[in-house]
């Protein structure tokens, strides 16, 4: 696997095309933190709140303006 690909890309609906009407969107967001390496994970906040939870809302967006925390007791993680 690619050191620079984020572990949880084969289940993320952001990576497998959610935003179906919107591929520059999506190409950004699998640039800025999909396959950033390390760095782009740990700005996702898809990625912020899996790492707490085991679990991520399918609609959360990656740059999310609300904190992991706030993420995690909106939706009960």
């Amino acid at each position: 696997m690619d050191a620079n690909l984020c572990k949880n890309f084969e289940k993320c609906p952001i990576y497998t095309g959610i935003l179906n009407d919107k591929t520059t969107t999506t190409q950004i967001y699998k640039k800025q933190y999909c396959t950033n390496g390390k760095e782009g994970w740990e700005n996702c906040r898809r990625y912020q709140v899996k790492e707490k939870t085991g679990k991520c809302p399918p609609d959360l967006l990656p740059n999310s303006f609300k904190t992991a925390d706030q993420v995690v007791r909106e939706f009960s993680l």
